[in-house]
């Protein structure tokens, strides 16, 4: 009888720690409409980043049926500009995968601005804005009137709201 309660509590421990590491297992691919689309970092660790005023607006913004552009604004630095090429480059790819995969197809721009005052968005242009963390002290991403603002307060932090930015565009919301 000693012998068959310390297999079941080993057997009960086995399926605790596979239970365990599969829940702290970092999450960094995602199937959408078929295709696997592949993260640098944890999509559960891009989910807690806080969505203004809320996700559903800012999936609005990506749905509008009469965008047509996207614009992605960036003030350049002296050192650290590199993770904005990093940033438009995921968003640009995954964004536009995503939309080939809905049957349409959208434009996409960069733009260099010297400062963020005065960006105002259009009916037929979206336009995101990455404010690089040399110049921000938040992680967030904020939208309002067509304009997405990527805030993040260090470099994984803009790779996360980076993720979380694509997640809510693709429908996939944090519950």
């Amino acid at each position: 009888m000693k012998k068959i309660f310390y297999v079941l509590i080993i057997i009960l421990l086995i399926f605790l720690l596979v239970y365990l590491y599969s829940y702290f297992k970092p999450v960094t691919s995602i199937n959408y409409k078929g295709r696997t689309f592949s993260f640098r970092d944890d999509i559960k660790a891009a989910n807690k980043i806080k969505v203004h005023p809320d996700e559903k607006t800012i999936h609005d913004m990506f749905w509008n049926p009469n965008l047509e552009n996207i614009t992605i604004i960036f003030k350049p630095l002296e050192k650290g500009s590199g993770y904005y090429m990093l940033e438009s480059f995921e968003l640009t790819y995954k964004l536009s995968a995503m939309y080939l995969l809905n049957g349409m197809k959208k434009n996409f721009d960069a733009l260099q601005v010297n400062t963020y005052e005065n960006i105002n968005g259009s009916e037929n242009v979206l336009k995101i804005v990455l404010v690089h963390p040399q110049l921000t002290n938040k992680t967030s991403v904020e939208g309002r009137n067509n304009l997405i603002f990527i805030h993040a307060k260090d470099y994984r932090d803009f790779d996360l709201a980076t993720i979380k930015t694509i997640l809510v565009a693709m429908g996939i919301y944090s519950r």
